[in-house]
């Protein structure tokens, strides 16, 4: 068996997330409830988090998981995972 090196797993990971986000998005009109779209949004926040930092991790702009980036990534979404990256690189 051939090894797979590192940093290809962690591009088709990443791969991985940037299409459960994108199909997310294309989800989030059709759902009618308040409590499927919250934990949709959840979700894919979430999903964005370790995808930006798996991307993050190959770029060398990694943002991290602890006990503040993953609520503030479900609570806030996709747009969240902005802002972490916004506060962590520019202040």
């Amino acid at each position: 068996m051939i090894p797979i090196p590192d940093n290809v797993l962690k591009a088709l990971c990443a791969g991985v997330g940037l299409a459960f986000i994108w199909r997310a998005g294309a989800l989030a009109g059709q759902v009618k409830n308040w409590k499927g779209r919250t934990a949709l949004h959840a979700a894919s926040g979430l999903v964005a988090l370790f995808t930006a930092d798996l991307l993050g991790a190959l770029a060398g702009l990694g943002v991290g998981l602890n006990g503040l980036t993953l609520p503030v990534s479900a609570l806030l979404g996709v747009p969240g995972v902005g802002l972490l990256w916004a506060v962590k690189y520019l202040l």
